[in-house]
């Protein structure tokens, strides 16, 4: 019982972090990062619930009987950030302009146009994109799950397993599958001399888009203020796929930092391979002990 109280105090310590970063007069130090996120890996698999259809999860989440979810959102970071959009929960801005607007209609017309010069985007290339074996696969070794939902046996696969999920946020955003599998992160990295730790103050979350044939580079698309996405978070179901008993809100799992992201930029010096955003990492970790050695 001491242990769950003491999670919950450090988890509203987090969170209220979040929404309260230290002054700029106590920053001791401060680097701008970018972090890049790969929803294929398996720890961040359940950030994008979209690519995990087996029904051995989501069977029970859409039974109106047994479904006692708090949340509104349960198709993943992706979905949820589009649908907010959309609705005008919140605004995007330009990737290369952070001041610049963008609407959803600009967003909505390039995606689609991309969707058409790919010519309807290839079924294959979305669902590798959806999460194989290979990154989002079922720990308990069932690829008898991930047959079905790649185009396998009907008749083992339930009727209403995907039915009310996935197919609503494919028709909506036709071009899902190319922003599926990246997420990138802006955020501050900032050492405040009266705590003597180091803060992560999340700026944005940039929608990334990703070319299934692998031809055409990376590019940001639109990336959204954390502060102003911070309720459709608190309304964006995050599955433990390994335990039923409780689920979290994508900005409890954001906050927290349960995801793992690799250096992209640091202070506009862009990290060309793994290797090296791996040396900027730990360059910055061994910088913070030096800054608590010393």
């Amino acid at each position: 019982m001491l242990m769950r109280k003491v999670a919950f105090i450090v988890a509203l310590i987090c969170w209220g972090y979040a929404q309260f970063p230290p002054r700029v007069e106590d920053h001791f130090w401060r680097k701008k990062v970018v972090l890049t996120i790969d929803l294929r890996e398996k720890l961040n698999a359940m950030l994008e619930s979209g690519q995990q259809g087996y029904g051995l999860y989501t069977n029970y989440s859409t039974d109106p009987i047994t479904d006692k979810s708090p949340y509104a959102n349960r198709e993943g970071i992706i979905v949820a950030l589009m649908k907010g959009f959309k609705d005008g929960k919140f605004v995007g801005y330009s990737p290369k302009n952070l001041s610049q607007q963008v609407s959803f209609e600009e967003f909505d017309s390039r995606s689609r146009r991309i969707e058409a010069g790919a010519g309807g985007g290839g079924e294959e290339e979305g669902g590798d994109m959806g999460g194989g074996d290979e990154f989002g696969g079922d720990e308990f070794g069932g690829d008898e799950f991930a047959t079905d939902d790649l185009g396998g046996g009907v008749e083992d696969a339930p009727a209403t397993t995907d039915a009310p999920a996935t197919p609503s946020a494919e028709q909506g955003f036709p071009y899902l599958k190319y922003y599926r599998t990246k997420l990138r992160v802006i955020e501050d990295r900032i050492f405040d001399k009266n705590r003597s730790d180091m803060y992560y103050d999340m700026q944005y979350l940039c929608l990334v888009q990703v070319d299934p044939k692998g031809a055409l580079p990376d590019e940001d698309v639109v990336c959204f203020r954390y502060k102003d996405v911070m309720d459709v978070m608190d309304d964006t179901q995050w599955r433990n796929r390994a335990n039923d008993a409780e689920d979290r809100s994508m900005r409890e799992i954001i906050e927290l930092r349960r995801f793992y992201g690799y250096v992209t930029v640091v202070s506009g010096e862009e990290s060309r391979t793994l290797n090296e955003a791996e040396l900027r990492r730990q360059q910055m970790i061994e910088f913070e002990h030096n800054l608590w050695t010393f």
